[in-house]
């Protein structure tokens, strides 16, 4: 949890009027006002997939109704900040040596590198996308605090001056160790809200079963050997230049590929590694990943049993597909 407007000490709390008592001070809590979905540039890993709960906590004397701060204004607040903020954005850490931004015509062009492990050459990757598409954060590198400290910033400069003390808390799905689970970015060209935004992404469980059977070997085969872990979701019609992958695979090598398309909030376009990218036929809504992903099971096992993935897009929601 990050705090970073500490309570005052007794010398510096609220003054009341003269002769009358001190003012009261009081502290409001919300958990999980939201859920994030969201990407980030990591340079040891690339763009990944993110998603999390968030919380948050407000301290200030209380008004003639008693209140901190009403909870149905502050809940709106809170959401209206974290929509224009880390909500279905890249989040890059500007001030990192991995990180350029250039000038375009189209929009803004930020250019990134990579580097997974000892010995392996850097990657690039470059995204064009509108401005609110990237969250530009004044970090070297993004954790947890930072992003938290990012929302507390976003927010204290909208409260009134008399709010002592704001925190915020990103928390990720509680999940049982052995579970699969995968991150992934993907754009949805024809969408009219956010989801548009080419570099937006979610950490997701997944569920395989084969017949009546759940199959745990199958879920993380599906991660692990069919998306990578970190992956981002594709179609032919995105295809702009460099690698061709069939529909229901990842590519096979280093190798670029620029994925672009024209959406209602502008141009967006990305290049990146192809063996970063899984390609889906239609759209890359959660449905149609998760269509695709029975399919590969179904084209793996031979099987002529039904196959059911259950897909989740971030926390508590999600696709299921049968074949």
């Amino acid at each position: 949890m990050t705090n970073l407007t500490n309570i005052p000490s007794e010398a510096n709390e609220p003054k009341s009027t003269e002769g009358s008592a001190p003012a009261t001070v009081g502290t409001i809590f919300l958990n999980d006002i939201m859920k994030v979905d969201g990407a980030l540039f990591d340079p040891s890993k690339g763009v990944i997939g993110q998603t999390w709960k968030i919380d948050v906590t407000l301290t200030g004397p209380l008004n003639e109704n008693g209140f901190v701060y009403d909870f149905s204004d502050f809940k709106k607040l809170v959401r209206k900040v974290l929509k224009s903020s880390l909500d279905h954005a890249l989040i890059i850490p500007i001030n990192s040596q991995s990180v350029v931004f250039k000038g375009q015509s189209r929009g803004e062009c930020w250019v990134m590198r990579s580097r997974n492990g000892k010995g392996v050459a850097e990657q690039e990757w470059s995204y064009i996308s509108p401005a609110g598409a990237v969250f530009p954060s004044r970090s070297v590198a993004l954790n947890r605090q930072v992003l938290e400290q990012e929302v507390v910033r976003s927010l204290r400069h909208r409260l009134p001056q008399e709010i002592l003390n704001i925190t915020a808390t990103l928390r990720e799905e509680d999940a049982i160790a052995t579970e699969a689970v995968f991150r992934y970015t993907h754009g949805i060209a024809h969408h009219t809200g956010m989801c548009q935004r080419l570099f937006h992404g979610h950490k997701s469980r997944i569920q395989c079963y084969v017949g009546e059977e759940r199959r745990p070997d199958y879920e993380h085969y599906l991660v692990r050997d069919i998306l990578g872990s970190h992956v981002h979701i594709a179609t032919p019609s995105q295809h702009k230049s460099g690698a061709v992958i069939p529909v229901g695979y990842r590519g096979k090598t280093k190798e670029s590929i620029t994925l672009s398309y024209e959406a209602s909030q502008g141009y967006f376009e990305a290049t990146l590694p192809s063996d970063r990218v899984f390609m889906v036929d239609g759209e890359t809504s959660i449905e149609c990943i998760a269509r695709e992903l029975a399919r590969v099971v179904k084209r793996e096992e031979a099987t002529t049993d039904k196959v059911k993935i259950i897909c989740f897009e971030g926390i508590d929601k999600g696709a299921i597909a049968e074949i």
